[in-house]
């Protein structure tokens, strides 16, 4: 005797492996032991607006960017220096991110974000090279 059965939907992430949005949630999850929810649909927001901005390329370049420096800076926030020391691909994504009002608020909300969630004592989010 069959029954009928509601299929629901399987939960997954909101993110595939290899897909924009999953490389840079990834690159922030290394980030912080931390795995409070706020933080991480903080990193979520702000992947997902990073995966509709910019190329996949450019995802890639930035999470490279991330796991190289263990930092997110706040774009708006560096200097004309610290501009100048980012690779060209790096500045593009900056620029890029600077210029899009929603993209910079993720960006300045998910940084504060993880200066919330850090160790006692630990220090804040340094720029390039700072």
């Amino acid at each position: 005797m069959e029954r009928d059965v509601l299929k629901m939907p399987v939960y997954r992430e909101p993110h595939q492996k290899g897909a924009p949005m999953s490389t840079i949630y990834d690159a922030l999850i290394g980030l912080s032991p931390s795995r409070d929810a706020e933080l991480i649909e903080g990193y979520r927001r702000y992947a997902g607006q990073l995966a509709a901005l910019l190329t996949p390329d450019q995802v890639e370049t930035y999470a490279a960017y991330i796991r190289r420096t263990g930092t997110l800076p706040i774009f708006e926030d560096l200097d004309a220096e610290e501009l100048v020391a980012l690779t060209p691909e790096e500045n593009v994504i900056a620029t890029s991110i600077i210029a899009d009002e929603q993209a910079a608020m993720e960006n300045r909300r998910v940084v504060a974000l993880l200066l919330q969630h850090s160790a006692p004592g630990a220090p804040a989010m340094p720029a390039p090279g700072g």
